[in-house]
C-alpha cells in the first residue's frame, strides 16, 4: 500500500508559530508532527511516501528528505492551486503516480501510538472497502466532520461542523465520531474528485467526495480508532500545547513515543 501526506494547507490558524516554521514541521517533543506520522506509516508496512506540499513549504523536505532514516522512500509532489484548492485536489495531485489502494493522513495531525495504522489497513482489505474513515470519539465535534455509521461499521452520513442540536442527533455512547483521519482509499477515489464540486468557500473537500461515493453505492466504511489512542488535530497554538503534555506525560512515565 502507498502512502500520501497532505502537507499544501497554509496553516493561518497557528500564527504567530507558522509565520515562522510551517505547521507539519512544529515540534511535539523531540520530533516534528510529520515525522511521527512518516514512522508510524513505515511501522505498518507502506514502503512508498508522497508528500503533497507547495511553495514555502520546502523546509519539509529538507527534513525528511528521501525518508530512509524513516524506514520508507519519500517523494515529493507540489499541489497546483491553479486546479482548485482543498482536501479532494490535494489528493489529486498523487493520480499519475498512484495505481493502488492509498492511505492518506493529515500532516498536521498526532496520534499517539500509531501502531493502529497496520490493523486499519487489514480491516480496509477484510471489508473490501472502497473508503475506509480512521474516527475519534470526541465529546464536543465543534469544527470537526461527524460520521454516522450502521452496526457493521457501514458509514452512513457525514455532517460537516454540525451545530449543537444536529451534534446531539450523531451522539452514540456520550460521543461523537470525528473523522480523524487516516483515510484510506482505492484508486477509484480520482474519478469521483474529478466530479466532486467547490464548497462555497471556493475549496474541493474529501468529504464530499466521499459523500459522493457512498451515493453511488461505493463500500465505505468507518474504523475506530481506539480509545487508548491519542489524537489532536494541531491547528491551534492549544492544541499543539495539549499534545506536548501528553509527550511530557508519556515520557515521565517511561514510555516510548515511537511506534
Amino acid at each position: 500500500m502507498i502512502g500520501v501526506i497532505l502537507a499544501a494547507g497554509r496553516g493561518a490558524r497557528m500564527a504567530p508559530y507558522s509565520n515562522a516554521v510551517c505547521k507539519e514541521m512544529l515540534p511535539v517533543g523531540d520530533a516534528p508532527i510529520i515525522e511521527y506520522t512518516a514512522r508510524y506509516l513505515a511501522g505498518a508496512g507502506v514502503g512508498r511516501v508522497y508528500v503533497v506540499l507547495r511553495e514555502r513549504k520546502e523546509e519539509i523536505i529538507r527534513y525528511l528528505r528521501n525518508g530512509r532514516r524513516l524506514g520508507v522512500d519519500i517523494a515529493y509532489v507540489f499541489q497546483d492551486d491553479y486546479s482548485g484548492v482543498g482536501t479532494a485536489k490535494a489528493v489529486e495531485a498523487v493520480e499519475p503516480w498512484v495505481g493502488e489502494d492509498f492511505i492518506v493522513c493529515y500532516g498536521d495531525t498526532f496520534f499517539h501510538p500509531g501502531v493502529f495504522m497496520r490493523d486499519m489497513i487489514m480491516y480496509h482489505r477484510d471489508k473490501g472497502s472502497d473508503v475506509t474513515i480512521g474516527l475519534y470519539p470526541i465529546e464536543d465535534p465543534e469544527g470537526f466532520g461527524v460520521v454516522r455509521l450502521d452496526g457493521d461499521g457501514c458509514f452512513l452520513e457525514l455532517v460537516e461542523k454540525p451545530g449543537r442540536e444536529e451534534a446531539e442527533r450523531l451522539v452514540s455512547d456520550g460521543v461523537c465520531l470525528v473523522n480523524s483521519s487516516p483515510i484510506i482509499f482505492t484508486p477509484q477515489v480520482f474519478r469521483y474528485i474529478g466530479e466532486t464540486k467547490p464548497s462555497p468557500s471556493g475549496e474541493y473537500y474529501l468529504t464530499d467526495t466521499i459523500n459522493m461515493m457512498k451515493g453511488d453505492g461505493r463500500r465505505v466504511y468507518g474504523y475506530h480508532i481506539p480509545r487508548g489512542v491519542f489524537w489532536r488535530d494541531i491547528g491551534t497554538p492549544r492544541a499543539r500545547l495539549e499534545a506536548e503534555r501528553h509527550f511530557l506525560d508519556t515520557v515521565l512515565s517511561h514510555e516510548a513515543i515511537r511506534p
